[in-house]
């Protein structure tokens, strides 16, 4: 959802700036046209954000534990 929002006013500022007839298209039928778009992530970054998120969890669980413990 966060990734259709920037994705959204990303292509409305270039229209904003540009006028572009593609852009007016695909702002004009936007649910059709935003799965159209796919998301492209660099392996090594995307194993970055997956050990944050494992590291995040970690963190979650250690105070749940900590919380039922008492």
């Amino acid at each position: 959802a966060d990734d259709q929002k920037e994705l959204y006013g990303l292509i409305s500022a270039h229209y904003k700036y540009t006028y572009s007839p593609l852009a007016k298209r695909i702002l004009k039928n936007w649910a059709a046209n935003v799965e159209r778009f796919i998301k492209v992530v660099p392996i090594e970054y995307k194993k970055v954000l997956q050990e944050e998120k494992l590291v995040e969890l970690d963190k979650k669980n250690k105070i749940t534990s900590i919380t039922e413990a008492r």
